[in-house]
């Protein structure tokens, strides 16, 4: 039985069991207290000492589905996962095995990954026991992590990709296939995937970047000096790292096609779905390394259609990240100029006044600060949520002027800020201002979740309708960074562009000029065959 034979067997289950969901009148779960807010310390670890109902709130409401719901948002066609880290993709268990096949060792102290030869303090991975198995999951992952406050969960989740760091640097065309076949399962068409390239020469490019261009001068707030500067990466050998950086991923993709045999008889369904690498540069790191990562995923992103973007990773609230927020803006805004092509989605406004404290500017300045740097999508867009009514008609404008649409990342916002239920921005983005949004994974495998949970959640919590849920899913490829023309001109009002307004989405007869428009677009095609 076929997915969509499925889906029409689960609403038949649903309907005649009285589940109503589809008309927007499902139960509300339990979300419990909202969570205590203290002013923390910008940057500084152990801020956020507020107690952390969150998580529980999430995973209960999700315990409490119906089987039949469950099944339904299971196989539910859901678009685009936009927001997606390939390290953070991979469950604990993965990473435990291809450590194990590595030879890598660990730590049992830490519970870190090590690479080999191990020895009598680090002993080989392949010979962990059951009880230090468990540990290693929850070392390398969100699971039966004891959340005793907000900062805790932040700090851990945080903490697990250096302690994978080992493996997930050395298995990216596995980790590939990995990902492609958990978005397979859970009902996804098209993945855009964010990973660095090219680490070893980015920092060789830096150091002799800070060498000439030290961050003690005015060189990375001073755009004036960018083009020099750029120029100076290029004659260091920025433009060799590019070709090498392309011939990674085609390495990459030659593993993942051979592990999912793609191409073969019976290949594996995961062939099937669509992906992308978004090129990510560290919001943390120091300014000449973020402004050579910035350089290297530009350049990268404007000369291979497999690279569909750029973005800045790693955690918002940290001091680097906070103080040298205006500079990596002006830093972005400088390439976004040179090279307007490329796409930019930006993770904006995962903070709170937990973490950076009551009315600390960060809180709007980012979100807005990172669309006039040119991104079209920002991720997470927490601290909307503790603007005042001035400040959040400020930013709604400037999203509706520069047409951006907001990512949504439940699981991974009750884990990190503590935040879920009536206090989670979404309903206030989506409902109330009408603004472009769409569900991701953000870190599965850190959250030790899926992409349906995510969806399942937002059904219970939100009373979401059918035709919500259709409408998020297109607003995830409206959005997406594939190339060519928008199927939709009204994604809400599913107001089809005018070459193919006039037949049914979907539909295999086309019109001439319906199939010419079709034909011309990879991301109107993707969006026709969702439909």
């Amino acid at each position: 039985m076929n997915r969509f034979a499925k889906i029409n067997r689960a609403l038949s289950v649903m309907l005649i069991s009285g589940s109503v969901f589809l008309v927007g009148c499902a139960g509300m779960g339990p979300n419990g207290e909202k969570q205590a807010m203290v002013a923390g310390r910008p940057g500084v670890s152990g801020g956020c000492v507020a107690p952390n109902p969150a998580v529980a709130s999430y995973f209960e409401l999700i315990d409490t589905a119906p089987p039949e719901l469950l099944e339904l948002m299971t196989l539910f066609p859901k678009g685009g996962d936009i927001h997606n880290h390939l390290s953070g993709t991979i469950m604990p268990e993965d990473y435990i095995s291809l450590g194990a096949k590595d030879g890598d060792c660990y730590d049992p102290t830490s519970y870190k990954i090590t690479s080999p030869p191990c020895t009598s303090s680090t002993p080989a991975l392949a010979q962990a026991g059951p009880a230090d198995i468990q540990k290693l999951m929850a070392s390398l992952s969100m699971y039966q992590f004891d959340y005793l406050d907000i900062q805790a969960g932040h700090d851990h989740f945080f903490a697990t990709f250096g302690k994978f760091g080992t493996v997930s640097g050395a298995n990216q065309g596995i980790m590939l296939a990995k990902l492609l076949q958990q978005a397979e399962a859970d009902g996804v068409d098209y993945v855009e995937t964010m990973m660095s390239f090219q680490s070893r020469a980015v920092s060789a490019l830096a150091a002799k970047l800070q060498q000439k261009y030290p961050p003690t001068g005015p060189y990375y707030t001073d755009s004036r000096y960018f083009p020099e500067m750029y120029e100076f990466l290029m004659s260091a050998g920025l433009d060799h790292a590019v070709p090498t950086a392309r011939m990674d991923i085609f390495g990459y993709q030659n593993i993942m096609n051979k592990t999912l045999g793609c191409g073969a008889s019976e290949p594996d369904p995961a062939c099937g779905v669509f992906y992308r690498f978004l090129a990510a540069a560290n919001r943390n790191a120091a300014l000449p390394k973020l402004y050579t990562q910035a350089a290297l995923s530009f350049l990268l992103a404007s000369v291979d259609d497999r690279v569909a973007g750029v973005n800045l990773v790693s955690g918002e609230d940290a001091s680097t990240s906070m103080q040298d927020f205006a500079a990596q803006m002006e830093i972005f805004g400088f390439f976004h100029n040179k090279f307007p092509s490329v796409n930019i989605a930006l993770h904006a406004g995962e903070i709170t006044p937990c973490f950076v404290g009551q009315g600390n500017p960060a809180l709007k300045d980012h979100i807005t600060g990172s669309i006039n740097a040119g991104a079209k999508r920002i991720g997470h867009g927490i601290s909307f949520a503790y603007l005042d009514d001035k400040a959040k008609a400020e930013v709604v404008a400037l999203m509706k002027n520069r047409d951006a649409l907001v990512e949504i990342l439940f699981a991974s916002n009750a884990q990190i800020l503590g935040v879920t239920g009536d206090e989670h921005p979404f309903t206030q983005y989506f409902r109330e201002h009408g603004l472009p949004t769409a569900f991701s994974t953000d870190d599965e495998g850190v959250s030790y979740s899926n992409y349906t949970a995510e969806w399942l959640y937002a059904v219970l919590q939100y009373n979401l309708t059918y035709d919500e849920l259709v409408e998020l899913a297109r607003f995830s490829l409206q959005y997406s960074f594939l190339p060519g023309d928008p199927l939709w001109v009204d994604v809400p009002a599913a107001k089809a562009v005018e070459q193919c307004n006039d037949i049914l989405p979907g539909g295999v007869e086309l019109t001439p000029l319906c199939r010419a428009f079709l034909q011309n677009s990879e991301k109107a095609s993707m969006q026709w065959w969702y439909e």
